[in-house]
């Protein structure tokens, strides 16, 4: 079964901790408490893909293997972090291999915007725009 078709299941959550443990057999730690939004898409099955529980992935997203969303902060005990959570607008992309890394507040990435492959994201972004490098900046703009 492919991860797409078992997200969707998640809407019960009787299945919530099932679903949870089947991803991870699969390659894709994605907690139950991950808010996400109709027609998020996980092309070849994220395999290696790692999302802290405190993100909102809004419709239409497509994050694609070995991206990692989480705490830049994980030399400090959880108590102490500043990071609030990361909230992914509508129509991003996260392209493979990207990390998303919140060092305090939260981390928006804006509606349209694509993570290039491999970038290192440390900062919130605005919409339709392209982030790429080590650690990312704005390397253009996409035109819709």
């Amino acid at each position: 079964m492919k991860v797409n078709n078992i997200i969707k299941l998640r809407k019960n959550k009787l299945l919530n901790k099932i679903i949870y443990h089947i991803l991870l057999r699969k390659g894709m730690d994605l907690p139950a408490d991950v808010k996400i939004g109709k027609d998020v898409c996980f092309p070849h099955n994220s395999v290696g893909t790692v999302i802290h529980n405190n993100t909102i992935i809004e419709d239409k997203v497509k994050i694609y293997q070995n991206v990692t969303i989480g705490r830049a902060d994980i030399y400090k005990p959880i108590e102490q972090s500043k990071m609030k959570g990361i909230h992914i607008k509508k129509g991003a992309i996260i392209c493979a291999g990207a990390k998303i890394l919140c060092k305090e507040g939260v981390l928006k990435i804006g509606e349209n915007t694509i993570i290039a492959a491999n970038a290192v994201l440390l900062q919130s972004t605005n919409d339709n725009e392209i982030w790429g490098g080590i650690p990312a900046k704005k390397i253009g703009i996409v035109n819709k």
